[in-house]
């Protein structure tokens, strides 16, 4: 009894590992991506008054500690909005005004930007809540009528140590 027990155990956790380095598709999409390793989680998935999903990932591959001594989950937020009738950039305009940003750097091509357009940013902002400087970096383009935000984001002072993982996710995109 004790090794089926043990021989379920190890097939669960070799069906988590395969699963978190996966191609997922972006549900409502056509939108593919692959988080790099099994150090990402999926948290929760809810809905917007707007129609829109907002999809929630954390990376818990290694405590990260910002300056001010807090530990730091880095995230991968995704928001989707099905039949959008603006353009990327209206949609990039209407979530501005949700969550005002400064804008660090713009890009119309590279990686998370489909051939078809779309719009990145790496930017940053301070959160009302709690006072703490984030960075970015994030896309917004659309699959068809279907609207996609992308981004992924931390605390300032631990972007440096998560932009390469970041970048890494980005250039999965398709």
């Amino acid at each position: 009894m004790k090794k089926i027990a043990k021989l379920l155990m190890l097939g669960a956790m070799l069906a988590m590992a395969a699963t978190a380095a996966a191609q997922v598709t972006i549900p409502g999409t056509h939108v593919t991506f692959r988080l790099n390793n099994e150090d990402w989680r999926y948290l929760r998935t809810f809905g917007l008054d707007d129609g829109g999903d907002v999809y929630l990932y954390y990376y818990v591959g290694h405590v990260l500690v910002d300056m001010e001594g807090d530990t730091v989950l880095p995230c991968l937020r995704i928001y989707v909005n099905e039949n959008y009738g603006g353009d990327v950039y209206e949609l990039a305009y209407d979530r501005y005004l949700l969550q005002p940003f400064q804008s660090v750097e713009e890009y119309t091509h590279g990686p998370g930007l489909p051939k078809s357009g779309g719009i990145g940013y790496m930017g940053a902002y301070t959160s009302p809540v709690n006072q703490k400087d984030y960075q970015f970096l994030m896309t917004y383009f659309k699959d068809r009528n279907t609207a996609v935000e992308f981004r992924l984001e931390t605390t300032k002072d631990t972007f440096e140590e998560m932009e390469f993982e970041f970048r890494d996710i980005l250039g999965t995109l398709k």
